[in-house]
């Protein structure tokens, strides 16, 4: 054995060996002295004495080589062999540093660490910066201090702002040598370019804007869920990184987009003190925003794996800071963070329906035989079917907090994710031509189970909408392991899937609730 395993291994078995045979001796020897003791007014054979010199002699010995064995042990702790266990220790520490440093604090404090002043006066422009991993992609913010913005130059051009360039927005301060303009975000830089510093002039007719304003450039699919938490989540950040006060602030939508499904988690999460405005709402007057903030757009968004990053390593993280700290500002914003879980089981099939106005993206070839298959289980469980596109947000989110388990094809609903439940597991339905780890991300980001399911035939498409057919015995499979978890998760039936066998529920009194009518424990 000790030739195969190596001197180092060899030590350890020999000494653990050793041990245990000099624990078993002393004893021994402690047993065999307390019957001498015992026995000392009893007459004893010639021989007795002689045993228990040997025996003495024996622990003396094995004493001796228990404490050279406890010092080879000593010294080699301090060797290669035992580095393994320290290094795993230090790469476990590492990778947890490495996640918050590209998914929580660590990227908060970046970005903090980076604040330069680009314009410097009695007005400012100071930016905050963060180098991402996919193509050296560079996230910016900025925030002025006492700009003043010319609405009447002011314009909207298709889904975003045009300014123009002879003083939309102005400030008193002189530009200093950390002033980048090619480092501006897509739909701050035509604003910011133009920007027209040391413009001494005072302007009496100016509105004095004492709130802060967080100027809200979406992204152009800003009515999809996942691309919208992009903005969302990188609206929180930069709001940890300033240390902003919500309640004081405004958010005013800088883009062309109309209101859009989220308008309420806007409102009610990021500005809930003030209406949301857009520039038409201060008509052609001219404004001195005592502080405004430039939103960091959505390129920059940290719910991209890639942009997070690279192409490896990813999924090694889990638990993000960030993620969960946004996850329960929105709820607690619309009052929901501290609703209680479902006791038992309760599955939410998200699904999408065609309508004559929208031909929505991905349903399901199949949608009844789903639902067939879900109304195997045996109680206690729920299910629901869903058209996210039926409810409002609040509703949406109502519903979320409820289940602890969400099935739906790869779409943007499945963002949902972030709402469930505090236990909860993600079935995500791939189609075959499509594998992206957008929403495993989401998952592991806020500490949820997720289990895919990738359909192995071809879709169906209708215009730009695709049917994705789903094998329903790997369907029930894979939801079978989902509500088998579910059920782990309160003090419930852990012990079977979505059907439970009245065998075994019969074997447990605290299951008879779970029994079929008629059958007792």
């Amino acid at each position: 054995g000790a030739a195969t395993m190596g001197p180092r291994k060899a030590d350890r078995r020999g000494f653990s060996k050793l041990a245990v045979v000099s624990v078993l001796s002393a004893l021994f020897g402690a047993g065999l002295q307390s019957l001498v003791r015992t026995k000392e007014a009893a007459p004893r054979p010639p021989q007795w004495g002689a045993l228990v010199r040997r025996q003495n002699e024996t622990i003396a010995s094995l004493r001796s080589s228990l404490q050279s064995a406890l010092k080879l042990q000593t010294t080699a702790a301090r060797e290669p062999f035992a580095a393994p266990t320290h290094q795993q220790d230090h790469q476990e520490e590492r990778k947890e540093s490495e996640c918050e440093s590209k998914f929580g604090a660590g990227l908060v404090e970046s970005y903090r660490s980076s604040k330069r002043t680009w314009c410097d006066g009695e007005s400012k422009v100071e930016c905050y910066q963060h180098a991402y991993h996919h193509d050296g992609r560079v996230g910016l913010f900025c925030v002025g201090t006492d700009l003043v913005i010319d609405f009447a130059k002011v314009r909207t051009k298709g889904k975003y702002l045009a300014f123009d360039e002879d003083g939309a927005t102005t400030g008193n301060c002189r530009k200093t040598a950390d002033w980048s303009p090619e480092l501006f975000m897509p739909h701050m830089a035509p604003q910011l370019r133009a920007f027209r510093s040391q413009a001494l002039e005072k302007r009496d007719d100016a509105m004095v804007v004492e709130e802060t304003a967080y100027l809200l450039a979406r992204d152009e699919d800003c009515e999809n869920m996942f691309h919208s938490t992009a903005d969302h989540l990188n609206a929180f950040l930069v709001g940890k990184v300033l240390d902003l006060d919500w309640r004081q602030t405004r958010v005013v939508l800088w883009d062309g987009h109309g209101d859009g499904p989220f308008i309420e988690l806007i409102r009610r999460s990021f500005s809930p003190n003030f209406d949301v405005r857009r520039p038409s709402d201060y008509g052609r007057r001219v404004a001195r925003f005592r502080r405004v903030v430039f939103h960091l757009e959505s390129p920059a968004g940290i719910v991209f794996p890639k942009v997070a990053d690279g192409p490896k390593g990813i999924m090694r993280c889990r638990g993000s800071s960030l993620w969960l700290g946004f996850k329960d500002h929105v709820l607690d914003a619309f009052d929901l963070l501290h609703r209680p879980p479902p006791s038992d089981p309760h599955l939410i099939l998200s699904v999408r329906r065609r309508t004559k106005a929208k031909n929505v993206g991905r349903v399901f070839a199949d949608e009844a035989g789903l639902v067939s298959v879900l109304k195997k289980g045996t109680p206690p469980f729920s299910f629901e079917v869903v058209d996210l596109a039926t409810l409002s947000f609040a509703d949406q989110l109502r519903k979320m907090r409820s289940a602890n388990v969400l099935v739906g094809a790869h779409g943007a609903g499945l963002m949902h994710v972030l709402f469930l439940a505090e236990e909860a597991v993600l079935v995500e339905i791939h189609p075959s031509y499509r594998l992206d780890r957008h929403f495993r991300l989401a998952a592991r980001m806020v500490n949820k189970i997720y289990l895919p399911l990738r359909s192995t035939q071809p879709v169906s498409c209708t215009g730009s909408s695709d049917s994705i057919p789903v094998d329903l015995n790997q369907f029930h499979t894979v939801v079978d392991a989902a509500v088998r978890l579910a059920r782990a998760f309160d003090d419930g039936v852990a012990e079977c899937g979505l059907q439970c066998d009245p065998k075994l529920l019969a074997l447990d009194p605290g299951a008879a609730k779970a029994l079929p009518p008629g059958t007792t424990p």
